[in-house]
Order: structure tokens, then C-alpha cells, then sequence
């Protein structure tokens, strides 16, 4: 749609040239720095969105020496470093582990059953099992050398897989047992 000269001045942009001119500059915050401050830089680790003005000069020496983990301990460090991976979200372990899917049914005891148990009979079991128990497990001696559990590990998961023993349903208990065992083992290991 085309419109009249008229309507051309009405609609015309030229205010935005007045209010950018009104700018005032803003002026490097180092010390007697005279320049303008045309690059920011955060002022702190607590208050990232808050910023200091600085010129090119002053901005690099500013960043060559801020450091976002002083006088952090190297728990905190560590810490935040974790937190990263999920940006900084909580997460939980999903799984058959987790609390949130524990099903109580105690009107019926429909899932009192050897694949349903209860939260504190699943802390019970991991508490009680000891590293003895894990080698136990896997068949093993408790010198084996992590190679050897390596191959055990892969051995067993292969004979007990749910494609291989479809009408076994014990095995694949056993093979949440394993799993569990060999996570343990090559924790303490490594």
C-alpha cells in the first residue's frame, strides 16, 4: 500500500536520530582514563549482569586479572563445576532406583512381588552389600585385577541379556544385580 507524501512525513523515523544523539557517553571507570567505555566487563561472581565501563586498554587488564574462582575453596570449585554439566538445574537419577517411582500399595499388596519392593528395603539391600559382596557377584576373587572384572562383567551381561533368556525372568534380576556390582567395583577401582 502505497502512501501520500502527507502520510510519508507523519510516519517518518527522524525522531530516533534526536534521542540517539541525547546519548551521554559513557567513560572508561579505570582511574584517570579519560576514554570511552565501550566494553563491559563483570563487576563480581555473585552479580554477573552488573558491569563495569571500560576502554579496550583497560578491559584486557581487567580481564587478565579477574578471576572468577578467587577465594573459592576447591569444594565450591568443584561444586560449581558439577552444577555446570546441568546448567546449574537440579536433576535426579532416573531408573528403577529413583524414590519417585515406588509404587506403596498397602490395601492390596498387589505389588508385593519380587520386582516391586519398597524404598527402605531398596537402601536396606545397597547398604548391606559390601565390596566382598560385589566380587561375589561377578564370580570373582577378591585379588582380580580390574582388567579380569572387566572381562567377567562383559561375559555374564552377554549370558544373561533379556534378548538371549526371554522366558527367564530371573535373569534379569541377576543382571541388575551385575550391573550394580560392576558400577560399584569400578568405582572403588579407579
Amino acid at each position: 500500500m502505497k502512501y501520500n507524501n502527507k502520510y510519508r512525513e507523519k510516519f517518518s523515523f527522524s525522531y530516533l536520530d534526536e534521542k540517539t544523539s541525547l546519548q551521554l557517553p559513557k567513560y572508561c571507570e579505570w582511574k584517570n582514563c579519560n576514554n570511552k567505555g565501550k566494553y563491559k566487563a563483570p563487576k563480581n561472581r555473585e552479580f554477573l549482569r552488573e558491569f563495569y565501563w571500560f576502554c579496550l586498554e583497560h578491559v584486557r587488564q581487567y580481564n587478565n586479572k579477574w578471576d572468577y574462582f578467587a577465594n573459592c575453596t576447591i569444594e565450591e570449585i568443584e561444586a560449581e563445576l558439577k552444577s555446570d554439566l546441568t546448567w546449574h538445574r537440579p536433576s535426579w537419577p532416573i531408573g528403577i532406583n529413583n524414590t519417585n517411582f515406588i509404587i506403596n500399595d498397602n490395601i492390596h499388596n498387589f505389588f508385593n512381588n519380587d520386582k516391586f519392593t519398597s524404598n527402605n528395603e531398596l537402601k536396606k539391600s545397597k547398604k548391606e552389600l559390601k565390596m566382598a559382596d560385589f566380587y561375589e557377584i561377578l564370580g570373582l576373587e577378591l585379588d582380580s585385577s580390574l582388567p579380569e572384572i572387566k572381562r567377567r562383567y562383559k561375559t555374564l551381561v552377554k549370558k544373561l541379556h533379556p534378548d538371549r533368556n526371554q522366558n527367564d525372568k530371573n535373569s534379569s534380576d541377576k543382571l541388575i544385580r551385575i550391573n550394580e556390582a560392576y558400577e560399584n567395583l569400578i568405582k572403588h577401582l579407579t
